[in-house]
C-alpha cells in the first residue's frame, strides 16, 4: 500500500471508493440474501408488535371506557404509516369498537386468536390487551411485507445511494467516523430503542469514551436513571389512585370547555335526574365564574325502582394562559351514605324522644303514686256502704289508666323495670296464638310457622308477650275487612354489612319474630313515623299511638332490632330481632299470690318529692313500721347517723337533688353492713340498672306503687337480708 501513500488525495479517495463500492456490491448482494433469510421477517415481526405496543398504549382507556370516537381516532393516526393495511378495536366480547383500512386493504380477520402469522403478502397480527390481567379488547393489524421479488428495486436504490455517498466522502475519514463517533452514538441509539420497545429502564450504555461523546453517554445513562425513578414513582401514584377509587366506589370524569362559549355539560348531564339537571348544570357554571372548584349531590337518572344519589366534585383546570379548559373530577354513588346519615339522624331523633318520655314518665310517676296512695287511705277509712265509694273506684281506675300509660312511655323509653331470663320464643308464641284468634276475630285467617329447632333468647316474657300482642293488633286493625295473619319464627344472623344499614343493630345471631298481614300497608312518610310515640293514622279516640312505640322501646331494651317493609294496599311485616341466648329456655309456671305481711322493722326513708315522702311514710307506719324520714341523701346520712344501728331498712329514691340513692346505699351499707337496701324510682337510671336489667341482689319497687306492694317488697328485701345473715354465720363456723 506504499504507492498509495505517494498518490494525491483525490486518487486515495477515488481509489478507496471504487474498492469500496465493489465490495459494497458484493457484500450488499450477500447481505440481501442473509437479509432475507435471516433479519427481513423477524424485523417485521419486530416492527409490527413495535405499532402494536403504540395502539395498545393509546387505545386502552378508549376500550375501557368504550368511547368509540376515541378509539377510532387513534387509528385514524396510522394514515400515515403506508405499511399498515389495516388495524382493528374489539371489545372483549368480539364486537368491534373502531377500525382503521388503507385503500385496497384486505379484510380484517374474524377470528380472534392471539398470535402472527405470514401470509403471501402481508403480516397478520392479534393481540389481547389487558389491563391488570383483565381483558379489556382485541387488536388486530395486517402488516404489509412485500415478497422479495418487489424490494429488488428497493435493494437497488439503496446500492445506488450507498454508492452516492461512497464517492462523496473518504473512506479513511468514515472509518474514523466510525470508530470514534458512529460506533458510541449507534450504541446510545441501540440502547435508547430497547428501553423504548421493552420499557426496561435498568439498561445503560457503557461508558469509557472521553471528551464529548464520553460527556454524552454520562449524560444519557443519569437521563434514563432519572426517568427510571419517575416511571417507578408515576406508577406507584397510578396503582394508588386506582385502588383508592376503586375502594371509594368513584369514577373519574371530563368535560371540554368551550372556547368563549357557554357550556352546555351535556355528556355529564345525561346522568342526572330531570328534575335535578337545572339546578346541577347552574352549580357547576357557577363554580366556573367564581374560579372555584364544586361538590353536588343529585338524583341519578336510572332506570330502577330505588332511587339512587351521585355526588359530582370537580376542578378547574387551566392551561398554560391560565384559560379554562376543562373540568376534572370524580362521581361517588352515595346513596347508602344518605340512607345511614336518614336513619342515623332517625334514630337520634327516636332516642330524644324517647329522653322526653322518659323524664315525663318519672314525674308523672311521682304524682301517681301520691294520687293511688292517698286513695287507699281515704278508701279505707270510708265506711263500706258510702255513696263515694263508686267515685273513688272511678279516679282510681282513672289513675291505674295513668299508670298503664306511663309504662308504655318507659317501655318506649327504654327506662322500663325488666327482669329478663331465656325465653323459647316458640312456647310464647304457641301459648299466645289462642288468644290472637280470639283477639283478630273470624275474618281473619291465623296462621303460626314455628321454626324447630329455634334458640331461646334473654328477654323479660312479659313484655315479649306485649310486643307480640300489640304487633298483632296492630296488624287487626289494619284489615277491617278480614284477611289473613302470619306469626313466623326462625333463625337469622345479622351481617356487619347488613347491621351497617341500621346504625342501632349489631351484627350477630338472632332469633326472629315475623308478623305478615295482609292489610292496608303503609306509605314511607308513615313508616318513618310509626315507632314514635302518640303518633297513629287511626280516627281519634280509637288508638293512644304507644302501641308500636312500646314494641320498639322493649325490643331495644333487649338489645335487639325491629323492621318494617310495607307497601300500600300490600299489607305490612313487621321483624322482631332478639339476640339469641344460650341458656336454658325459661319454663312458664304458676305465680303464688304474694301474703301482704307487716313489720316492726326501723326503715329510713330517703325521698325528695315532698308528695311521694308523705304517702310512703303514712304506709309504712299503717304497715308497723317505724320510720325516720328524711328529704334528701345529704339529710338521710344525718338521720342515719342519728339512729345508728336501729335501722334495719333502707327505703330511698335513686335521683336526689346533693346526691344519688345509689351513692347514700353504699355510704351505709359500709357502715352498717346488715343494712337491707330497697330503691324506689319513677324510672330505672343507669345507677341501680345495667342497661334496663336488674342487678344481681338489688331490690327495686318501681312508683307508682300501692300499700301492698310495698308492704310484699319490704318483706322480701329484709328477708333476702336475714338469709345472706344465716348464710355468713354458716361460713364462719
Amino acid at each position: 500500500m506504499a504507492w498509495l501513500l505517494n498518490r494525491p488525495i483525490r486518487q486515495k479517495v477515488a481509489l478507496l471508493i471504487g474498492v469500496a463500492s465493489i465490495i459494497a456490491l458484493l457484500l450488499a448482494g450477500g447481505a440481501v440474501v442473509l437479509y432475507e433469510v435471516t433479519t427481513f421477517r423477524p424485523r417485521a415481526v419486530r416492527d409490527a408488535r413495535t405499532q402494536a405496543d403504540l395502539i395498545r398504549a393509546n387505545s386502552v382507556a378508549a376500550l375501557q371506557f368504550k368511547d368509540r370516537d376515541a378509539a377510532a381516532e387513534n387509528l385514524a393516526t396510522l394514515r400515515t404509516r403506508p405499511e399498515i393495511l389495516s388495524a382493528s378495536l374489539f371489545g372483549p366480547d368480539g364486537t368491534i369498537v373502531a377500525r382503521y383500512a388503507s385503500p385496497g386493504a384486505p379484510p380484517a380477520p374474524t377470528e380472534l386468536r392471539a398470535g402472527v402469522r405470514f401470509l403471501a403478502d402481508r403480516l397478520v397480527l392479534i393481540d389481547r390487551m389487558e389491563v391488570d390481567g383483565q381483558l379489556v379488547g382485541w387488536l388486530t393489524l395486517q402488516y404489509d411485507v412485500p415478497p422479495l421479488w418487489r424490494r429488488l428495486p428497493q435493494y437497488g436504490i439503496m446500492a445506488a445511494v450507498v454508492l452516492l455517498a461512497l464517492g462523496t466522502a473518504s473512506v479513511l475519514l468514515l472509518g474514523m467516523l466510525g470508530r470514534s463517533v458512529s460506533a458510541p452514538l449507534l450504541a446510545l441509539a441501540g440502547t435508547a430503542r430497547t428501553i423504548s420497545e421493552t420499557g426496561e429502564y435498568r439498561l445503560r450504555v457503557p461508558t469509557g469514551q472521553g471528551a464529548e461523546i464520553g460527556a454524552l453517554t454520562d449524560a444519557f445513562n443519569h437521563m434514563v436513571a432519572t426517568v427510571a425513578a419517575q416511571q417507578g414513582a408515576l406508577r406507584q401514584g397510578e396503582a394508588r389512585l386506582r385502588l383508592a377509587l376503586e375502594a371509594a366506589k368513584m369514577e373519574t370524569w371530563i368535560v371540554d370547555l368551550p372556547r368563549g362559549g357557554d357550556p352546555s355539560f351535556a355528556g355529564l348531564l345525561d346522568r342526572v335526574h330531570p328534575d335535578d339537571r337545572d339546578a346541577v348544570a347552574e352549580r357547576m357554571r357557577s363554580a366556573l365564574a367564581s374560579h372555584a372548584g364544586f361538590t353536588v349531590e343529585f338524583r341519578a337518572a336510572a332506570p330502577e325502582a330505588e332511587e339512587r344519589w351521585t355526588a359530582l366534585r370537580g376542578q378547574i383546570f387551566r392551561d398554560e394562559a391560565s384559560d379554562a379548559v376543562r373540568l376534572i373530577g370524580v362521581a361517588q354513588d352515595v346513596t347508602e351514605q344518605r340512607r345511614i346519615e336518614h336513619q342515623l339522624i332517625q334514630s337520634q331523633r327516636m332516642e330524644a324522644i324517647g329522653n322526653l318520655a322518659g323524664g315525663v314518665a318519672h314525674d308523672f310517676n311521682n304524682l301517681l303514686t301520691g294520687i293511688i296512695g292517698y286513695l287507699g287511705f281515704v278508701k279505707r277509712r270510708l265506711p263500706p256502704d258510702a255513696v263515694v265509694h263508686e267515685d273513688l273506684a272511678e279516679v282510681e281506675r282513672a289513675a291505674r289508666r295513668a299508670a298503664a300509660l306511663t309504662s308504655q312511655l318507659l317501655s318506649y323509653a327504654r327506662r322500663q323495670m325488666v327482669v329478663p331470663t331465656s325465653v323459647d320464643l316458640n312456647g310464647t308464641v304457641a301459648a299466645l296464638t289462642p288468644m290472637v284468634r280470639r283477639l283478630v276475630g273470624e275474618d281473619i285467617e291465623v296462621t303460626a310457622e314455628l321454626a324447630e329447632p329455634l334458640a331461646p333468647t334473654r328477654v323479660d316474657p312479659g313484655q315479649l308477650e306485649q310486643v307480640v300482642l300489640n304487633l298483632v293488633a296492630n296488624a287487626r286493625d289494619a284489615m277491617p275487612s278480614g284477611g289473613a295473619l302470619r306469626l313466623r319464627t326462625r333463625e337469622a344472623a345479622l351481617t356487619e354489612e347488613a347491621a351497617r344499614l341500621h346504625p342501632e343493630a349489631r351484627a350477630g345471631s338472632y332469633v326472629a319474630l315475623d308478623v305478615e298481614d295482609t292489610g292496608v300497608g303503609m306509605t314511607p312518610e308513615v313508616q318513618a313515623h310509626i315507632f314514635e310515640p302518640f303518633f297513629t293514622t287511626k280516627p281519634p279516640g280509637a288508638g293512644t299511638g304507644l302501641g308500636l312505640a312500646m314494641c320498639y322501646g322493649i325490643v331495644k331494651q333487649s338489645d335487639g332490632h325491629i323492621m318494617v317493609e310495607s307497601e300500600p294496599g300490600r299489607g305490612s311485616r313487621f321483624t322482631v330481632l332478639l339476640p339469641q341466648d344460650g341458656a336454658r329456655a325459661r319454663v312458664p309456671g304458676a305465680a303464688a299470690a304474694p301474703e301482704i305481711r307487716s313489720g316492726r322493722e326501723t326503715i329510713l326513708l330517703v325521698e325528695d318529692d315532698e308528695t311521694v315522702r308523705g304517702v310512703t311514710l303514712r304506709m309504712l307506719q299503717e304497715l308497723g313500721y317505724s320510720v325516720v324520714s328524711a328529704g334528701s341523701a345529704a339529710e338521710g346520712r344525718v338521720r342515719a347517723a342519728e339512729a345508728g344501728s336501729r335501722i334495719d331498712l333502707l327505703l330511698t329514691d335513686v335521683v336526689m337533688p346533693g346526691g344519688s340513692g345509689r351513692e347514700l346505699a353504699e355510704e351505709l351499707t359500709m357502715a352498717q353492713p346488715g343494712l337491707a337496701v330497697l330503691f324506689m324510682s319513677g324510672y330505672t337510671p343507669d345507677v341501680v340498672l345495667r342497661q334496663g336489667v336488674v342487678q344481681e341482689n338489688v331490690a327495686f319497687l318501681a312508683k307508682p306503687f300501692t300499700a301492698p306492694a310495698l308492704a310484699e317488697a319490704l318483706r322480701h328485701t329484709l328477708a333476702a337480708r336475714g338469709e345472706r345473715s344465716r348464710l355468713s354465720e354458716a361460713r364462719g363456723a
